[in-house]
C-alpha cells in the first residue's frame, strides 16, 4: 500500500522539522519545501495528497501558492 504523501511548505526549518517528525512517525511520506516557489514546483511535480502551507513566506506567500 502506498503511503499518503504530504508536502510541507514553510520557510522556518524548525517548523518543517517538527511537522516532518510528527507526520513521519504516523506513517506519512513527507516532502519539504523551504519557500513558496519550491512548494509550488513540488506541488505540481510530486503530486502530494495534502499540502500544508505557511501563510507568510519569501518569493510566493501561502495565498499565492494556493491560488496557483
Amino acid at each position: 500500500m502506498q503511503k499518503t504523501k504530504i508536502l510541507i511548505v514553510d520557510d522556518d526549518p524548525d517548523i518543517r522539522d517538527v511537522l516532518n517528525i510528527t507526520l513521519s512517525q504516523e506513517g506519512f511520506e513527507v516532502i519539504e519545501a523551504c519557500d513558496g516557489e519550491e512548494g509550488l514546483k513540488f506541488a505540481q511535480t510530486k503530486n502530494p495528497d495534502l499540502v500544508i502551507v505557511d501563510y507568510m513566506m519569501p518569493k510566493l506567500d501561502g495565498r499565492a501558492v494556493c491560488r496557483e
